[in-house]
């Protein structure tokens, strides 16, 4: 599977950042380089981009695809939040650019265990170098942290029946890790109850869509 995106408002965004052909810009979250080719096709052989990603495989298809431009170009593996040791690398830049969201590439990817739709280990790490999964979440965290996790983070007004849930669940199994996505998703889901499922078999959840309706 290739690293494909489509930029929303493309021009709009490249506009915006007012690209000077000597500048140097940076794309904090370089993905498919769908941003960065623009910012190198207005960058002259004196510009320079910084492209900085937490997946390899994104750098790695990054450099690939903005290879024909004869601009400066860094690639540096890291999260965009580094700022201050990507500045100390770098120096200062006229511009930064941050399309923010997981890539339908890791959506996609059954092996990076971001989606429900394969039955896949629960890792969903952005960095394949991190040692800590979603795997650890599910197996070692503790109920009241889980629940904390759901309701914060996913905003789910049914945490507590699903950390319940995957506390018992994970009793039950024993010898085994409770961390599939496929699994674990249908197991959360079956523990809300039919009249809180959808005919999707998508938790009933107010502003809750299907990925096939995005």
């Amino acid at each position: 599977m290739t690293f494909e995106h489509v930029p929303v408002l493309f021009n709009e965004v490249i506009d915006s950042l007012n690209i000077k052909a000597d500048g140097t810009y940076m794309d904090g979250t370089v993905g498919g380089a769908g941003h960065s080719s623009g910012i190198c096709e207005r960058l002259g052989e004196e510009g320079h981009l910084i492209a900085v990603d937490r997946d390899n495989v994104a750098l790695k298809t990054a450099a690939s695809r903005l290879e024909k431009f004869k601009c400066a170009k860094t690639f540096i593996h890291a999260n965009y939040s580094d700022v201050e040791k990507i500045k100390a690398e770098v120096g200062t830049v006229d511009g930064i650019l941050l399309d923010l969201g997981v890539s339908s590439y890791q959506l996609d990817t059954p092996e990076r265990g971001f989606s429900y739709m394969h039955d896949a280990p629960m890792d969903m790490r952005m960095n394949e170098d991190d040692l800590f999964t979603a795997s650890t979440v599910v197996n070692e965290y503790p109920e009241a942290e889980l629940f904390r996790i759901i309701k914060e983070y996913g905003e789910e007004r049914w945490a507590s029946r699903i950390a319940k849930f995957i506390v018992k669940a994970r009793a039950e199994a024993k010898n085994r890790n409770h961390g599939t996505t496929g699994r674990d998703y249908k197991g959360c889901n079956s523990s809300l109850g039919k009249k809180n499922r959808s005919s999707s078999g998508q938790a009933n959840i107010p502003g809750h869509k299907d990925r096939s309706e995005w």
